[in-house]
Order: C-alpha cells, then structure tokens, then sequence
C-alpha cells in the first residue's frame, strides 16, 4: 500500500472508530458506507473495503464485535458493534471525535511555541483523552506514520516561564491592565510599562503580546498611544497583573493584522501600491501570496501587477529590498525613489574593496 492509500485508510480508520462508539446498534456495510459519505470521508467504496477496515480495528485492539441483522429489505446481513470491554482496559466513548483528537496529536510540533500556556495545557489534557481511548497498538501505528508530516524550522518549546504566561492570559481574559518590563531592540536595558493586552499572537515561532499602551496622568497625549503594538514575549523580563480593567475595542486584533505581511503595524497611514513581479517569480507572488490583500492582474509576458490598497512603508520596504531586480514599485514613486537611493548605496558598498572587520567581542551564550 502506497503511503497516500495508508493515510486514507486510516483516515477511515479514525471515522469508523468514532461511528462505531456512537451506534446505539450494530451498524452494517451499508450503513457504515453511508455514514462515511454523509461525513465527506469517502465517495464510493467496496464492501470488501469496509471489511477490511473493520479487520484493521481488530488488529489493532479493539472489541469489535460481528454480527447480523435485518436489512431494509429484510435480508441478513453482517453487521459490527464495538463493546465498551477490552479485558482489563475499558475504552470509554470519546467526548471529542477521534478524527479531531489524532490530528492534534500530529500537529504537536507546531503548537510547541506555546507550551507553558493554558493553550497548550488544554491540548496535553487532549492527548490524555486520546490516549485512554486509542489502544496502544493504534497509538503505535500512528506514531509510526508522523513521519510525513514534517515541521521546519521545529518552534522552541517551552522556553517562557509559566507564572508569566498566566499573567498574560489572565489579563487578557478579565481585561486587565498589566505591568511589564521590556527591553525593545532600542534599549539596553528593561524599562517598564503598564499594557492592556487583547490577545497573544503566535507569529514566525515566536509568541507576541498584541496590546495597547495604558494612559499615564503625568504623560501627555501623543499621536499613535492608542494603536496596538506588539511586545514579543521573549523581550519581556516581569509581568503583573494589575486590578484596573479597561475596556476593549471592539475590532479584534485579528482584523487589524488583515492589512499586513508581517506584524508590523505603524502610527502613520497606509498607503496603496502598484508592483510589478517579473515572470521568474510571478507564481511565487500568486501562491504565497506577497499580501494577504493584494489584487492579481496577469500580464502578457507571464509576469504580473499586484495591486494592494493598504500598505505600510516599513513594512514593504524591505520585502521589496529582498526581491531585487524581480520587482518593481510603480506607486507610490516616492517609494520607487527610495528604493533607487537604496540600490545606489548598495552599489557604492560592493564596488570597492572588503572592508577591514571590527574586533569581534566574544560569542554569548
């Protein structure tokens, strides 16, 4: 069996599992055929199929049990039922579908980022429940199956510290202002502040505060205070909860991400811009896409024009930089400026000769 038809079938495997548990009576091919239809599991399928897969739930410790009943038309046919008893291990009915259970358990790797979160506890106190359902055999055969899905680069995992991610999440979900300590990549040292969080944002393997700076009576009111910004957890030294609340705004942080590539959000305006990609990495710029809210049009040459309404310069600036000579601005032409000025210099620093490297201080860590 070719590793696409072993991952269908235990696809199947998991459905038939979770179908059997919720038979009030034993159900027969047909009926097992028609209830993974209406799931979306299958289109059509042999009853020698259906067998098969039964077998496999055998195999693989389960108390199935074989048997007949009457059809519709009033013939016998064979039938399956699983019985709660497997010796001394009861397999209790699963409150949540097998399907979905197994599937985390695959996607551990990528949830690591927020191990030490209640996330995460939530998703341990899953896989406990998947493991006191799933035989030990079945439990095996899939471990042996992970291989093919791979994640890359694999997130550090359990690298915050508990107390301080319960911080963060319980002032996220009482509204609650917090105080941290803070180094951003200006400082040298942390300075603290008082936040209200809105959500945690797992982004590129790293975990970010989404949060809005809290009004201070001795600070004076400033362009861009109450825009969100986002404090990455791994910057953060201290936080505690406060007993002040606020109120939230109403927009949720996912919305105001919509407009960007990254996290990166400014005080100033968005602005629209027109981008050429060349052919060579036209479908890349489809595919990925370069902006989750860009317009394709498709040019003669095979190359296309993205067209994004709202765009911060910070932001795709450097993006644009990473593409070289495969992209070209059309608007804003101050932009096209910009990068021109930026081109030249990297010029200027090429043409010469290496320059001489700085004494190196000792590698951390």
């Amino acid at each position: 069996m070719d590793s696409l038809s072993r991952h269908e079938q235990l696809l199947r495997v998991f459905h038939l599992i979770d179908i059997l548990f919720g038979a009030r009576q034993p159900l027969s091919t047909a009926e097992l055929k028609d209830r993974l239809q209406s799931r979306g599991v299958i289109d059509e399928m042999s009853d020698k199929n259906i067998r098969r897969d039964v077998e496999f739930l055998v195999r693989f410790g389960y108390a199935v049990k074989e048997t007949k009943k009457r059809s519709p038309r009033g013939a016998t046919v064979q039938a399956w039922e699983i019985r709660p008893g497997r010796g001394a291990v009861e397999l209790a009915a699963p409150a949540i579908t097998l399907p979905e259970l197994l599937s985390l358990a695959v996607a551990r790797d990528l949830l690591a980022p927020l191990a030490g979160t209640i996330y995460w506890r939530g998703v341990s106190q899953v896989i406990d429940k998947l493991e006191r359902v799933a035989t030990p055999e079945l439990l095996a055969y899939v471990g042996d199956h992970q291989e093919g899905l791979v994640v890359h680069p694999r997130p550090a995992g359990g690298k915050y510290r508990s107390r301080m991610l319960n911080a963060v999440h319980r002032a996220i979900r009482n509204s609650l202002e917090l105080e941290i300590r803070y180094t951003s990549l200006a400082d040298t040292k942390p300075k603290k502040s008082t936040i209200r969080p809105e959500a945690i944002v797992l982004y590129d393997g790293a975990v970010y505060i989404a949060a809005r700076r809290a009004p201070s009576a001795g600070r004076k009111a400033s362009r861009g205070n109450g825009d969100i910004r986002f404090f990455k957890l791994d910057r953060v030294t201290d936080a505690r909860v406060t007993s002040r609340t606020f109120d939230r705004p109403p927009t949720p942080v996912a919305d105001l991400l919509a407009d960007s590539i990254t996290i990166y959000r400014s005080t100033d305006p968005p602005r629209r811009y027109r981008i050429r990609v060349e052919p060579e990495r036209a479908r890349w710029a489809v595919e990925k896409p370069f902006h989750p809210r860009q317009k394709v049009r498709q040019q003669a040459d095979g190359g296309v024009i993205l067209e994004i309404e709202r765009a911060w310069d910070g932001e795709m600036i450097p993006q644009l930089l990473a593409l070289g000579e495969m992209v070209e601005v059309l608007d804003p032409l101050d932009v096209r400026e910009r990068i021109a000025d930026m081109a030249r210099a990297i010029v200027a620093r090429y043409s010469g000769r290496p320059r001489r490297a700085a004494d190196t201080l000792p590698a951390s860590g």
